[in-house]
């Protein structure tokens, strides 16, 4: 990964093979961004993609060993009491194939296939997470 700060934020490049979750919680911890959002495009693969089911009161994941452009990859980083930084992502990946088909939801972890470029703009206010019970989820505290 490089990186370069910018006006309110910063510019990453991820490497081939990356893990992108994982190294982005990292970034955050390691430069103190603990509150920004964030959009990027690339190529990934092993992407563990899924839903929150509200009356399960649980997310479902499935892995796809495939290659995948990202047509959209956004999310932000918060704040959870005592555990640090939490990135919540969602993504719109297409099958780098003559399909071109897409899958799309809440991304768990995804490894960089060729390269994946992002931009995350930091945010002033905190943005921390507590645990919601009837939804049964940490929502972001406002």
């Amino acid at each position: 990964m490089k990186s370069v700060q910018i006006h309110n934020g910063f510019f990453i490049v991820f490497d081939k093979g990356e893990e992108v979750i994982s190294e982005l919680t990292r970034f955050g911890e390691r430069e103190g961004v603990h509150w920004g959002v964030f959009e990027a495009l690339g190529a990934v693969e092993n992407v563990e993609i899924g839903y929150y089911d509200r009356d399960a009161k649980q997310y479902f994941f499935r892995k796809e060993d495939d290659v995948f452009e990202v047509a959209s990859l956004k999310g932000n980083l918060s704040e959870v009491e005592n555990e640090g930084v939490l990135v919540h992502a969602h993504a719109v990946l297409s099958r780098c194939d003559e399909t071109l088909g897409t899958i799309g939801g809440h991304v768990k972890s995804a490894r960089v296939a060729v390269t994946l470029e992002m931009v995350v703009w930091l945010v002033s206010q905190p943005l921390t997470r507590l645990y919601d019970e009837d939804i049964g989820l940490r929502l972001l505290n406002l």
